[in-house]
């Protein structure tokens, strides 16, 4: 599946049903959430995230593929403001 802006923007706050974020998952890289992205950058390509802190956000992915837990795409950011690291994690 091709990243799609308004789909991923349609399962904001879907924390727990079926959810097509977790299939654009592996796009985003060529979207451009890479390392070194800025927050700004981020946010603007992906919306306001479900949950954020002040050094990450947080999108939800929805139920896990795979079982019965819940997925969400943490993305971290260093001092500056640049992404450090993102990745799926499974709750």
């Amino acid at each position: 599946m091709q990243f799609d802006k308004s789909a991923w923007a349609a399962e904001r706050g879907n924390y727990d049903g079926e959810n097509r974020r977790g299939a654009m998952v592996s796009q985003l890289g060529g979207a451009g959430v890479v390392a070194g992205a800025s927050r700004e950058a981020v946010r603007e390509l992906l919306g306001e995230p479900d949950s954020s802190g002040p050094s990450a956000d947080i999108y939800y992915l929805g139920r896990s593929a795979t079982g019965p837990s819940f997925e969400i795409y943490r993305i971290e950011y260093d001092a500056a403001g640049k992404l450090r690291t993102a990745q799926v994690q499974r709750g």
